[in-house]
């Protein structure tokens, strides 16, 4: 706001309106002519001389109002504002209603910078003629020089309403609305105003301000051009140039602007993070890292610039150094989700799982269907071996939306499984995620292998042949896959021999044809997941051959399988009264018994099993768990460290070292 123009302008006025009451003034015909001199100097702009016949005229006729006013108003052409403000108390005195003597009055005390008794006088004409507009508009400068901007805006509205072209008010409205943080309307009042006194307008730098925080970023630009070729040093409205720029995406235009800022005032150190942004965004990596240092050094305590510092090293592929300044920003504010996503990259790539988990769990607080970061927390969960998890959410992912790589992962992690179940002679469940690891890639030898390894153990040896066959049909090459078909068909010839002779045999030859009819039956059956129909298959064989204690074991993992412990303990129970030594029936009824939280129970099974097979190592494992669920740390640490004696899986033993140390705490 333009002080001495508002001043002047106030002036003008109030002299115009003091000359109205001359004729009505108690003034010697002497006086009368020294007044008229006086003026007569005034116009010629010879403030001294007309002072001087004033004090003449107030020497012959020193009780006239007019006189002291007039001289106030000589004072106050010549800078005399103390000898201005004399003169008015003087004259009010004399005129004691007269309002444009205190508005007078106002208007000096404002220039002087007294605000609070400008204020008072203004009020008081106020109260003494609330009919003159005008004053309205003084109250709402002087409202807005004290930063009383509700005071101001609600002065100057009402000074509008009488007055709507006045350019002058409505600009210094719009720079109230813009000092009390309402960007928008001042932009309104702004717009107006240049739209109909286009050339007359000057407050092009704050509209331009205005026009940048109502992120106007084209027009702000225009018109903080217009103000720097009145302003070409002005620092601040340069920087707000900058800054517009850059957000258009002009970066040239930005660089060249920034440049003359700091050329102009090289300390402006709160301007270095934008100016860092902007180098950062140009790939100029190392200037943008000097200025993000030199920034972070005057505040230690932005979270901001530590992550833009961290994004520029990241881009640099220097994970170290990313990660350190991440971890910092997370220091300064945790609330930025921004922050955690950048974390857990880093420390994916670090391959550090435990804390990539911890920073993609957060981060899922804040976005919890954010597909990217649900397939870094699969990958994560995957990398860790923690396959369920992972599969998990490969599968919900999938169900949402296609992605080849996804389903390449869920493919992967389902074989990976698969394998981590047959280790654990949990061969059931290891078939059935070889099965969806096959159909999802019908291509994949390994799936074919793992499918067969668990079809042996199951004694489904149909299904593990066709399977080991599909397995080095896929990779002819493999010499494990070879080895393994080899091996399975020489133990085959072997086996079928013996255990030929151990069936009891069938009457005559159609029972015998029904009998592996349902066995190939019930094996298609429970390969298609029809585990329904697999058991009415096998069910119907055994009635042939009622001591065939393999197929009832097929039964009883399928019930296990599906959940109804009662029958699957069942067909344990009796194979165990046809075999008393059959290792897996005692494995596996122990594994439904612990289901069952009959874990007293589940232990003497595992004790029987370490009995019958001491090198059994997953019973050693099952009786830590066992013990680990009835509280009885000592036993389970017991067998867990067993287990890890003759285990040589090394991710099972990194499970179960897991375990020792948190028993161990």
């Amino acid at each position: 706001m333009n002080t001495k123009r508002i001043y002047l302008s106030a002036i003008a006025l109030i002299v115009a309106l003091s000359s109205i009451q001359i004729s009505e003034a108690k003034m010697t015909k002497e006086a009368h002519a020294l007044y008229q001199q006086a003026c007569n100097y005034e116009y010629r702009s010879d403030y001294l001389s007309a002072i001087s016949t004033i004090q003449k005229a107030l020497a012959i006729n020193g009780d006239d109002a007019m006189l002291y006013t007039k001289i106030a108003g000589l004072y106050s052409d010549v800078g005399r504002y103390e000898d201005a403000l004399g003169a008015y108390k003087k004259a009010i005195k004399l005129r004691p209603n007269d309002a444009f003597i205190y508005i007078s009055m106002g208007n000096i005390l404002q220039t002087m910078g007294d605000y609070e008794n400008a204020y008072n006088s203004f009020m008081q004409a106020q109260q003494i003629y609330p009919e003159y507009k005008y004053n309205y508009l003084n109250l709402a400068n002087i409202e807005y020089f004290r930063k009383n901007y509700k005071n101001a805006i609600e002065n100057y509205n009402t000074f509008l309403s009488a007055y709507p072209e006045h350019q002058e008010a409505s600009e210094n409205l719009a720079n109230v609305y813009y000092a009390s943080n309402e960007p928008e309307k001042a932009c309104d009042i702004y717009a107006n105003v240049y739209k109909k006194y286009p050339t007359a307008f000057k407050d092009f730098a704050n509209y331009g301000m205005a026009l940048y925080d109502t992120k106007q970023f084209q027009a702000a630009s225009e018109m903080l051009e217009k103000a720097i070729e009145d302003n070409p040093d002005d620092e601040a409205l340069l920087a707000k140039l900058a800054l517009s720029y850059q957000n258009m995406d002009e970066n040239d235009k930005a660089l060249e602007t920034f440049q003359k800022v700091f050329e102009l005032n090289p300390k402006l150190v709160a301007l270095k993070f934008d100016y860092a942004n902007l180098l950062g965004n140009m790939d100029k990596n190392e200037e943008a890292i000097e200025q993000y240092k030199e920034y972070l050094t005057a505040f230690p305590d932005d979270a901001d610039a530590y992550r833009n510092l961290g994004l520029v090293y990241k881009k640099l592929d220097n994970n170290d150094l990313a990660l350190f300044n991440f971890e910092k920003s997370y220091s300064k504010d945790s609330s930025n989700i921004e922050t955690k996503k950048e974390l857990a990259l880093c420390y994916h790539k670090k391959q550090d799982y435990v804390n990539a988990l911890k920073y993609y769990d957060l981060a899922l607080k804040t976005e919890p269907d954010n597909y990217e970061l649900l397939a870094n927390k699969a990958l994560t969960l995957h990398a860790m071996n923690n396959y369920v998890a992972s599969i998990e959410i490969y599968k919900s992912l999938l169900e949402k939306q296609p992605n080849e790589r996804l389903q390449q992962n869920l493919t992967a992690a389902s074989i990976a499984y698969g394998y981590d179940l047959l280790n654990k002679q949990d061969y059931g469940q290891a078939i059935l995620y070889f099965e969806d690891a096959i159909d999802l890639n019908a291509n994949e030898a390994s799936a074919y292998f793992g499918f067969a390894q668990a079809n042996e153990k199951m004694g489904c040896t149909d299904i593990a042949l066709t399977n080991y066959e599909k397995a080095v049909s896929l990779a002819p090459g493999n010499r494990e896959f070879n080895i393994a078909l080899r091996d399975f068909k020489n133990a085959h010839k072997d086996t079928a021999a013996s255990t030929a002779a151990e069936k009891p045999k069938p009457q005559v030859n159609e029972q015998a044809v029904t009998y592996d009819s349902l066995i190939k039956l019930g094996d298609e059956a429970y390969k298609q997941q029809k585990y329904t129909d697999a058991i009415d298959y096998y069910t119907k064989a055994v009635v042939f051959i009622p001591q065939d204690k393999v197929t009832m074991l097929k039964i009883a993992n399928i019930y296990k399988l599906l959940g109804n412990n009662a029958k699957a303990l069942s067909f344990y129970d009796k194979i165990l009264t046809i075999d008393e030594n059959s290792v897996d029936a005692y494995f596996n009824k122990g594994l439904v018994l612990a289901s069952q939280k009959n874990y007293d129970e589940s232990i003497k099974c595992f004790e029987k099993v370490i009995a019958l097979s001491p090198d059994y190592p997953y019973a050693y494992y099952s009786l830590g768990m066992a013990y680990e669920q009835k509280d009885d740390s000592q036993k389970a640490l017991e067998y867990y460290y067993l287990y890890a004696g003759i285990e040589k899986d090394e991710k099972m033993l990194n499970v179960v070292n897991q375990k020792i140390k948190q028993l161990e705490k």
